[in-house]
């Protein structure tokens, strides 16, 4: 077990470095994070449940709850793409629907009846 965490651990620093000599960090303009914040309010309220949940579980790694706060954390690179993706009119996540499917499921349309 000591050997796997080791090797994780080397894995993350190796990475890191890798990362911060990769790219240079993308300034994104405050009208853009306003405008991309706008879209997601509108899109979580008025949006699809598949939209949601798979939009929350793109940007989302783990939630935290203790008695006096709450933490949602994700990755800042991920979010980064989201809203880098948004300045084109993407919507990310909004290929998320079940409109695709040409025929009904029979065997739901059984347990319904």
């Amino acid at each position: 077990m000591n050997v796997l965490k080791a090797d994780r651990d080397r894995s993350k620093a190796a990475l890191e470095r890798a990362k911060s000599h990769s790219s240079n960090a993308i300034q994104i303009a405050p009208a853009l994070l306003e405008q991309f914040g706008r879209t997601m309010r509108e899109n979580f309220a008025s949006g699809s449940i598949p939209f949601r949940k798979a939009y929350l579980q793109s940007l989302i790694s783990v939630v935290e709850v203790d008695d006096t706060a709450v933490r949602i954390k994700g990755s800042k690179d991920v979010l980064e793409r989201a809203v880098l993706a948004s300045r084109n009119g993407t919507v990310p996540g909004s290929q998320m629907s079940t409109e695709w499917r040409a025929i009904p499921n029979k065997n739901y349309e059984l347990l319904c009846h």
